[in-house]
């Protein structure tokens, strides 16, 4: 398994993942709208429809990725997803103590379709990681579908996901508990926070196992990282 001349400049030319890059993203879809939700409050908003505030940034920049890319960003669209649909919940019945339930339910949806997805040809973490890496570069795409056929890869992957699935299941539990000790204001922030700590924690392990992988294809198939 050799790499042609020309893959290797392209693998040389690409930029590599770095999670400086999803940065931008994790603060405007998931600090701001906490920031706006708390200042909002502040100033005598309802809890409920502050928390719909909150949703508008992360709505207003996954539209202008739509607009400007035509791509969907899955990382944001996670994080808007969680807070969307709390947001909503809590503006239609008053009481923003549904968003605490939307939350877990959306959680409990996220994690089991990792979790199921494991039961498929690949994991859906397979098709998040190939969004980021190759985005709309059909060649790239391509260079990760041939690393499904490596049993390091594919073991890594569906491994990652289980955690995935794991950590979102992790978060029902914690939320509950708070729930059943905590103000439903108390909730809602803590939980906010949660979400997006947990979201970034799972990107940086992802990111790493993913590097420690990729040592580990190269030394033992003495061959460069495909892409």
């Amino acid at each position: 398994m050799v790499m042609t001349m020309a893959a290797q400049t392209e693998s040389q030319a690409a930029k590599p993942f770095r999670i400086a890059m999803i940065l931008p993203t994790l603060i405007v879809d998931g600090v701001v709208p906490i920031a706006i939700y708390k200042g909002l409050e502040h100033y005598g908003v309802s809890p409920a429809w502050a928390l719909a505030g909150g949703c508008a940034v992360p709505a207003l920049n996954n539209l202008r990725t739509w607009i400007v890319s035509r791509q969907l960003d899955p990382i944001g669209l996670l994080i808007m997803a969680s807070i969307a649909s709390g947001a909503v919940a809590s503006v239609v019945s008053g009481n923003i103590f549904w968003r605490v339930v939307t939350d877990c339910v959306l959680n409990a949806a996220w994690g089991s379709a990792f979790l199921i997805s494991l039961l498929f040809a690949r994991p859906v973490l397979f098709y998040l990681i190939r969004e980021v890496v190759a985005g709309n570069d059909a060649s790239r795409a391509e260079s990760w579908n041939s690393l499904w056929n490596v049993k390091l890869v594919r073991g890594t992957l569906r491994r990652m996901t289980a955690i995935w699935a794991a950590v979102y299941f992790l978060e029902i539990l914690i939320e509950i508990v708070l729930a059943r000790t905590q103000t439903a204001d108390t909730v809602v922030t803590v939980a906010s926070i949660m979400n997006t700590a947990g979201t970034l924690a799972l990107i940086m392990l992802t990111h790493r196992t993913m590097r420690a992988t990729r040592a580990r294809y190269e030394r033992e198939e003495n061959v460069a990282w495909p892409l």
